[in-house]
């Protein structure tokens, strides 16, 4: 029976492997989610329309009925992330009854702060009713790199393709180092740098084959950087190699809707997200929107769903981007298949 047992849970992460390496890009909703998937990234707009509607309509932890908290419903009830961790100029949330009004404003604060459009708010149901709430969250951040890297020439990404990179060559002007601050280079395959914005934001890069999840990887960069000993100057005889990056998917999270919440009698019916992310020679930007909305509880079915040191980021590596002033990443990517993430 104990074989049956372990041959099935085996069949079953297994399978969500599978599935997962046919998955394009895996969108996570927690920094500390644990996914087998090769490509995949996090940002922290979702969680900030969860606090929202756990603080401000929920008033306690979200739970299921019926069902034991998994791990995601802790992480995300625990808030691992939170508004503190970004600049009030990087944000906006908005949470309420679901009215037509509501959307309205929404689109006219996102326009005045951001001079954005919302991706998802006029596919929504924003009908009044019974037991109908929503919170929602855009994130926004552009930032520039002092001076322009380098536009080098097509390569191979995992010795696949040809993909635009950007960085510093051997015949760059020398006041590019000054783009690149060395965290740490301890062998040609596990190396970090930080790349430097006008702004004081912060780009890292870190060269693993790690899959961990994103907050084991950030906390092995940070430990690592604080054990280097070496040198930390970007010399004239080192190199740099980047990937330019372009994302734009979205995410929903069927694990989160269609079950009563405890407490309530009312249930998630949208739990969104989306993310639209560009890095090249100049900068980079991202655009992210969140929603949470309920409804009054008629459950729906569950759907499923001094050597030189190249710093070249051609073979698998996560980057994590922490707002100006501030210690946690609010956006982090681990890159495997670069054809995901030029689009």
């Amino acid at each position: 029976m104990k074989k049956l047992l372990l041959s099935t849970l085996c069949a079953i992460l297994l399978s969500g492997c599978a599935m997962c390496a046919n998955s394009k890009l895996d969108i996570l909703t927690l920094f500390s989610t644990k996914s087998c998937c090769a490509n995949k990234a996090w940002v922290g707009t979702f969680q900030l329309v969860w606090n929202d509607m756990k603080n401000n309509i929920i008033k306690h932890d979200v739970k299921f009925v019926g069902e034991k908290p998994t791990k995601e419903l802790i992480g995300l009830n625990s808030e691992e992330f939170n508004s503190k961790m970004l600049n009030e100029s990087s944000y906006y949330t908005s949470w309420g009854k679901t009215a037509p009004a509501e959307k309205i404003k929404i689109k006219e604060a996102v326009a005045k702060k951001f001079n954005e459009k919302s991706e998802i708010l006029d596919s929504l149901d924003w009908s009044e009713g019974i037991g109908k709430y929503y919170a929602y969250a855009m994130l926004k951040k552009e930032f520039e790199f002092p001076e322009e890297f380098d536009k080098l020439e097509k390569a191979k990404f995992n010795n696949k393709g040809e993909f635009e990179f950007f960085g510093i060559k051997d015949s760059s002007k020398e006041i590019l180092d000054e783009n690149v601050k060395v965290l740490f280079y301890n062998n040609k395959n596990d190396y970090a740098i930080q790349l430097l914005t006008t702004n004081n934001d912060i780009v890292y890069l870190y060269r693993t084959n790690s899959n961990a999840p994103f907050n084991k990887l950030y906390e092995k960069m940070i430990a690592k950087t604080g054990k280097y000993e070496g040198e930390r100057e970007f010399n004239l005889i080192d190199t740099l190699k980047v990937p330019n990056l372009k994302i734009n998917d979205k995410r929903n999270y069927p694990t989160l809707t269609n079950k009563k919440i405890e407490g309530t009698e009312i249930y998630f019916s949208q739990a969104l997200e989306t993310i639209q992310l560009e890095l090249n020679n100049k900068g980079g930007k991202v655009k992210s929107e969140a929603i949470l909305m309920t409804k009054n509880c008629v459950i729906a079915p569950m759907t499923k769903e001094p050597t030189p040191r190249h710093f070249n980021f051609d073979k698998t590596f996560a980057m994590f981007l922490v707002d100006a002033g501030k210690e946690n990443p609010y956006l982090a990517l681990r890159v495997k298949d670069l054809n995901e993430f030029q689009k």
